[in-house]
């Protein structure tokens, strides 16, 4: 049985692609010395985890089943890492840690300020399907924004469901109720302008893993630019409309639309923007005054979570014309991806 077990929950956009990736490139030596990486690769944990989030839809477990085993046979430590764990619910957290068996559960908490997440998940929500607009998504994010005492947001609206993954004061205080506050680290994503391996090695120390946070690794999780994101958008829309609603062809929207073509285009585009709203700086003091109070451990700074302006456009001010060129630019990559599948 694993002595201790490190669990990684987030949050989303705060990194968690590039530190998996760095994770599972650091698997073989971390084997050396003691320390499990579940799985072949991290797509892996991810089937894993997507199943014990969703015990009561009846589906099959087998993938949960086999990784907590492995997990169990192992005589040192594990580690994991899947962002969908840091909103659950504090009964699934419960069933979760008592699953994995250990005698030390470490649960890591990596989070980036509230103003440049609020561009990032609106990105990322457009590429998982949804169709809000930018205006749209800011407006409720402000409207839906937590209270001391609230509950996990819902999934259907704009507001409901950014703050179901970024609720760091809910997520932190329902972990710890598991786990115990001393057991909780949260660890900051630096500010911009910072060296490339202060995040990795910030989440070394949180983790307690010896990982070689120089190690250079390749990540998939591309941004958009402005018009690609208009775009995808509207192919949301009208896929919707035709009873083609998200997850139908994820494989050819995400992957091959989003995180190929269009984000080839990303140099070509104007970024998103945003100046710090009032309320996005009043919601920070808030948190922060509340994660102080917590007893979490902080690896980083609190400073780091000082919102900061994120340079670029609004998507009312992009070109229809440079909305259109994007259209075409995926359009022509869809078809040359299939082209040079076939034999």
């Amino acid at each position: 049985m694993a002595e201790r077990v490190v669990l990684h929950v987030g949050t989303m956009k705060s990194g968690t692609t590039y530190l998996q990736a760095l994770l599972f490139a650091e698997k073989e030596r971390l084997a050396g010395l003691g320390v499990l990486v579940p799985g072949r690769k991290w797509s892996d944990q991810s089937r894993a985890v997507r199943e014990a989030l969703a015990p009561r839809r009846g589906g099959p477990r087998s993938h949960w089943e086999a990784m907590v085993e492995e997990v169990r046979a192992a005589p040192g430590a594990a580690a994991l890492s899947m962002e969908f764990l840091g909103p659950a619910h504090p009964d699934t957290i419960a069933t979760v840690v008592e699953a994995l068996g250990a005698a030390e559960v470490r649960v890591v908490v990596t989070t980036r300020d509230l103003n440049r997440t609020l561009v990032s998940m609106w990105q990322e929500t457009i590429q998982n399907g949804r169709t809000w607009t930018w205006a749209e998504y800011v407006g409720e994010a402000e409207a839906k924004r937590p209270v001391a005492g609230s509950v996990a947001a819902d999934r259907r609206t704009p507001g409901g469901t950014f703050w179901r993954q970024q609720d760091l004061v809910r997520m932190v205080t329902d972990w710890a109720g598991v786990v115990g506050a001393a057991n909780v680290v949260l660890a900051t994503v630096p500010r911009p302008g910072a060296a490339p391996s202060l995040l990795a090695e910030r989440f070394a120390e949180a983790t307690g893993l010896d990982l070689d946070t120089s190690r250079e690794v390749t990540t998939a999780n591309e941004s958009l630019g402005v018009a690609s994101v208009l775009v995808l958008r509207r192919v949301n829309e009208l896929l919707a409309e035709r009873d083609l609603a998200f997850p139908a062809g994820q494989g050819l929207r995400k992957r091959v639309l989003a995180k190929t073509v269009l984000a080839a285009r990303r140099a070509a585009e104007p970024a998103l923007g945003l100046t710090t709203p009032p309320w996005v700086r009043e919601q920070t003091a808030l948190t922060v005054a509340a994660l102080r109070e917590s007893g979490t451990r902080l690896v980083g700074d609190w400073a780091d979570l000082e919102p900061v302006d994120v340079p670029g456009v609004d998507p009312d001010d992009v070109p229809l014309a440079d909305v259109h060129e994007a259209a075409l630019e995926g359009i022509a990559g869809l078809i040359a991806e299939q082209i040079q599948k076939r034999p």
